[in-house]
């Protein structure tokens, strides 16, 4: 039995009340019904879009901490009346989104750098030692579990019956959602130290992925045959946003490139004045907003590529922006910083702070943002 987070005294945002949580796993719960007001994969969807249809509070404060082992650098999906989080506890932990008590933890064989994904009854993660695995959302259990080569730090998505995830044996999988069996995979042409570290995309045509040596790939999702392979510089560590006929994809070339969908080809490609993208970029009214490792904020016109607006939060970040409905953004800082953006007039609302260095994506629901730091704190705020 452990008790949730403690040690809060002297933070001036976390003077509010805290539910106080203990780690027992709590009864199952009947149905897990992922709404479109659920995150319940990395990127909010297929697509990738950072979007919720849930609004983004007004002046939250924290509702509930509950702290799991070990180090967490994956978001966390939220689905129906739970939490998902991975981390590198070697466990994959469901939590009660209204009081943060833990209805069950599973250990696996290997450290977790990837957000669950959930669909129905299975939320499914890939781990360190290669392996994919789907686990029953009620109790945790092992449903099947399929190998890759290489270690898995790619998010995988779930679209229809299919799971779409990338491995570091330089294939990308299409693997049924159902048995786990491998329907196709599709080997990248990376040098042997390479990878795919980003999560795939996926429309009705195609699913898109981006590797460690820089090319980004189209392939078919029905058959997993070559579309187009562009090179867009350097490394591709962050899922693309897939926006009407283009896709937007963040490198380590310190650029961002919007690139054709069907054909590949460069549409744009930015700079961001020598200085590293992070995050999957988010697009709302026409502007494409992109966060930098030096935790400068960019608004970037969608059509002309064209660097329109700045800010500068003087902080590092991991992950870019997250949307609400109200189209307020939420960006997360190694500091523990939570800051929030009116993206349509790009003014500053609200700061809040938390205990520890955020290096996971956050994540929003009706029920609120979740934010996990680096040391296995899960917040709900609201």
């Amino acid at each position: 039995m452990a008790i949730t987070y403690a040690n809060l005294k002297g933070n001036n945002f976390l003077r509010h009340a805290i539910t106080i949580v203990l780690l027992i796993p709590g009864v199952a719960l009947s149905s897990t019904t992922v709404s479109a007001a659920d995150w319940p994969m990395a990127g909010a969807n297929p697509r990738h879009t950072m979007h919720s249809s849930a609004p983004v509070p007004q002046n939250p404060h924290v509702v509930w901490q509950t702290q799991i082992d070990g180090a967490v650098y994956a978001g966390p999906a939220i689905a129906g009346h739970s939490v998902y989080v991975a981390g590198h506890d070697k466990r994959v932990w469901a939590l009660n989104i209204a009081t943060g008590s833990v209805r069950w933890k599973q250990k696996l064989g290997e450290a977790i750098s990837t957000t669950p994904a959930i669909t129905g009854s299975t939320v499914v993660v890939g781990a360190k030692d290669g392996m994919l695995t789907a686990l029953d959302t009620h109790r945790g259990e092992i449903k099947w579990q399929t190998k890759t080569d290489k270690k898995i730090v790619s998010s995988p998505i779930i679209d229809q019956d299919t799971i779409f995830v990338g491995s570091n044996d330089l294939h990308l999988y299409a693997v049924d959602l159902g048995s786990g069996k491998i329907r196709w995979r599709y080997l990248t042409h990376g040098y042997k130290y390479s990878g795919l570290f980003s999560s795939p995309a996926a429309d009705s045509e195609k699913i898109y992925i981006g590797t460690k040596d820089g090319d980004f790939y189209a392939v078919y999702r029905d058959s997993g045959k070559f579309v187009w392979k562009h090179n867009v510089g350097s490394s591709v560590y962050r899922a693309a946003l897939l926006a009407g006929e283009h896709l937007y994809v963040s490198s380590y070339d310190r650029r961002v490139y919007a690139l054709d969908r069907t054909s590949g080809a460069i549409v744009w490609r930015t700079s961001l004045l020598d200085d590293w993208p992070m995050g999957t970029p988010v697009l709302v009214n026409g502007m494409l907003y992109v966060a930098s490792r030096s935790g400068k904020l960019y608004g970037i016109d969608a059509v002309s590529g064209k660097i329109e607006w700045r800010d500068d939060l003087g902080i590092s970040v991991q992950h870019g922006f997250v949307v609400g409905s109200n189209q307020i953004g939420v960006i997360a800082t190694i500091d523990g910083e939570l800051f929030a953006i009116n993206l349509r007039n790009q003014r500053r609302l609200w700061k809040k702070t938390l205990p520890n260095a955020i290096k996971a994506p956050l994540a929003i629901s009706s029920r609120g943002i979740v934010a996990v730091t680096e040391d296995g704190v899960v917040t709900l705020l609201r």
